[in-house]
């Protein structure tokens, strides 16, 4: 009833939302914790293919098949490049989207745990960002469709058990109007303009949470970040210390290269230790929330083929970094990606950011992943006979962290024969 009567005061409330910027505080609204395996990949920009299945459908059944309990996809109106899907003149919004296009929920249906998107409303203009401030009839736009789609995902995931997390993509480069030059500063009313993006987004999901009646499902918000170390060690402004203090959010995904390829080149005790101080940092500026546990993950990380040369140097670094990830405690360690979406614009050549390359050869980075996951659903398993629940995800983190070096040795045949039925 919520969805129709409380229209008005959500509107309100949100042309509000549209000119004032606030501190964070506490929803009254508790939310369980989930649990995921945390290691895991994400399929976004397909740009191959093996099967006569669009690229969404093909890559989720392939992220299954490794063993993963997570799915990240995007869900914007990029969907054509995103999946090679079809472009459809009728898809406005987000709902007409999975509508529309049913292998959104196809995907979504299958047995994962945990689903991430990055959620993009098609009303959104991204004047947060170029122009400082969203105006209110924008605001209104954005808010309907994040509230709507976040009621339709509670309302056909009830007591599915699975939870969802929302976000973006690198919201870093957005302040930086997309101008791909790390060193450069956001300019101020930039950064003022995410406060208003991402409070917007934020209260538009913990108000249909709140709204729509469901049960055994969550919807959880997050922001992906991804400039860490120059406001870490020059205290330049980014998202991390001038945006990420001011908003409301459950988690915080971050995109990490700019750490985690030089934590990981440099290995050993001083790359984690530069590794866990930026997880450290970001977790140091987080708003308070009810969600309990680590609330900072691993959006993004990965070694391309191109730089890296070598695929066994590929997956020694992506081991580091899977390792030093779940002894933080991250939720989340996701690689990226199952197939490559980038192109070297000189050669023409896939640059290598791949599980599975473009002849459809499994990687070694590959194996690793399946040789953990299957270890991770075994200690699972196991361990719910032993207690009748599921661990802790700290509980778990900490064990999954003794596997890394045995798993990461091990003969590629090992998992080929593990993952045989």
């Amino acid at each position: 009833m919520g969805f129709i009567t409380d229209r008005v005061s959500h509107v309100v409330g949100i042309l509000a939302l549209a000119c004032v910027v606030f501190a964070p505080e506490l929803r009254a609204e508790k939310q369980a914790t989930p649990f995921s395996l945390s290691v895991g990949t994400q399929s976004i920009g397909i740009r191959y293919k093996f099967t006569n299945e669009n690229g969404l459908v093909e890559s989720a059944k392939e992220i299954a098949l490794l063993g993963c309990d997570t799915l990240k996809i995007a869900l914007t109106p990029h969907y054509v490049s995103d999946y090679q899907l079809s472009r459809d003149a009728q898809i406005r919004s987000l709902n007409d989207l999975v509508r529309l296009k049913p292998s959104y929920t196809e995907v979504m249906d299958m047995p994962f745990r945990n689903i991430l998107l990055w959620v993009y409303p098609f009303s959104d203009t991204k004047s947060a960002f170029n122009v400082g401030k969203i105006s209110d009839s924008e605001a209104e736009a954005i808010y309907r469709e994040m509230y709507d789609f976040t009621a339709f995902v509670l309302r056909r995931y009830s007591g599915s058990g699975k939870s969802f997390f929302f976000g973006n993509w690198e919201g870093d480069w957005h302040v930086l109007r997309e101008n791909f030059t790390y060193n450069l500063d956001p300019e101020p009313e930039s950064l003022q303009g995410a406060i208003q993006w991402f409070n917007l987004r934020e209260k538009a999901v913990a108000d249909a949470r709140r709204d729509t009646p469901h049960s055994d499902v969550n919807v959880y918000y997050y922001i992906e970040l991804n400039h860490v170390r120059k406001t870490m060690e020059e205290g330049k402004p980014s998202i991390v210390n001038r945006v990420l203090p001011y908003i409301r959010t459950d988690y915080v995904s971050w995109s990490s290269y700019d750490v985690s390829k030089p934590a990981a080149i440099l290995g050993g005790e001083k790359g984690k230790d530069l590794f866990f101080k930026a997880l450290d940092f970001i977790e140091a500026h987080l708003p308070p929330s009810d969600v309990k546990g680590k609330r900072v993950f691993i959006g993004e990380y990965g070694f391309e083929l191109t730089s890296f040369h070598s695929p066994e140097r590929q997956n020694d670094l992506t081991a580091s970094i899977m390792k030093w990830s779940l002894e933080w405690g991250c939720p989340f360690v996701l690689y990226w990606e199952l197939y490559c979406n980038e192109v070297d614009p000189d050669s023409g050549q896939n640059r290598g950011y791949w599980l599975i390359d473009n002849k459809g050869v499994k990687q070694p980075v590959w194996f690793l992943h399946q040789r953990f996951l299957a270890r991770a659903r075994t200690f699972v398993n196991d361990y719910k006979c032993k207690h009748g629940e599921l661990p802790d995800q700290k509980l778990y983190n900490q064990e999954a962290a003794k596997w890394i070096d045995d798993i990461a040795s091990a003969p590629a045949q090992c998992a080929e024969d593990a993952a045989s039925p």
